[in-house]
Order: structure tokens, then C-alpha cells, then sequence
């Protein structure tokens, strides 16, 4: 019965501090800034939702220049972003590595990585290996960023 309690005040708290791309957009006042959950089943799934995510960083900085913007991939598509990945997914690691330049944060999940027996040193430099990527999306919303989900499956 406790954990039935406990999993409601977490479905219920979770929404609070989450919100669309959309909803983001058409706010009154700047947010603190907006971190994106990259939560996909393949790591080809990069591939797909790259032009939208760069597109939706272009429209955020675009409406609010200085903004902070962070990307927390946890996922299988984290796979994708391995040094030995980077000549089958060189667009990929380029739009990576521009993002990093532009001042955006990314990060992968070490726990999850570990689970495959992928050491931090496997991802390249422009790529941030958080101990966890729930726990790095929970940092950012305590600082007062916007959860954007648009890209979790």
C-alpha cells in the first residue's frame, strides 16, 4: 500500500515541472532554463529526432537568446553517441559537438551505460556521462528548468 502511495505522489509531482515544446514557446516570461529527455528504444532513434530536436533548440534560443538549454539522453539511443559509433552516426556526433559549442549541455547515463558494460571513457568529450540521467534531469528541474518530453517515447 505504501508504494501504491508513494508512485501517485510521484505521477502526480511529475507533471508540475514538465510541459511541450509548444508550451515553452508561448510563455510570457523566460523559464530558467528547459532540459530535453531523450528516452528511445534504438540508437538509431538519434538519427530520427535530431532534426527536430536541433530545430526546437533553434526556436528556443531564437525566442529567448540567452536561454540554457540541456539535453539528457538515457535511453538505448545513448548507444548511439560512442566513440565507436561516430563513423556510423558522423552527423550525429557533429550536431553533438556543435550543440556543445552553442553552449548546450549533453549528457548520457552512466547507470545505464554501465548496465552494458560501457565505461564513461567510451563516450567522447563533448558528451557529459551523468552518474544517472533521471537524477541529472531532477538536478535541472530543481534549479527551476522546463522538463520537455517531446522527445521520450
Amino acid at each position: 500500500m505504501k508504494s501504491v502511495f508513494i508512485s501517485l505522489i510521484l505521477l502526480i509531482a511529475l507533471p508540475l515541472n514538465a510541459a511541450t515544446l509548444n508550451e515553452v514557446l508561448v510563455m510570457e516570461e523566460r523559464p530558467d532554463g528547459v532540459v530535453f529527455e531523450i528516452l528511445a528504444p534504438s540508437e538509431r532513434s538519434w538519427q530520427g529526432m535530431q532534426p527536430k530536436l536541433l530545430q526546437a533548440v533553434e526556436q528556443l534560443h531564437k525566442r529567448w537568446p540567452d536561454l540554457d538549454i540541456a539535453i539528457v539522453s538515457h535511453g538505448n539511443e545513448q548507444f548511439a553517441l560512442t566513440k565507436d559509433k561516430a563513423e556510423v552516426f558522423p552527423e550525429l556526433h557533429q550536431s553533438v559537438l556543435d550543440l556543445g559549442t552553442a553552449g548546450v549541455d549533453v549528457h548520457v547515463c552512466g547507470t545505464y551505460a554501465s548496465w552494458r558494460d560501457i565505461k564513461p571513457e567510451a563516450f567522447p568529450d563533448y558528451v557529459d556521462v551523468s552518474a544517472s540521467g533521471p537524477a541529472q534531469i531532477n538536478d535541472y528541474k530543481a534549479i527551476g528548468y522546463i522538463l520537455v518530453e517531446d522527445f521520450a517515447f
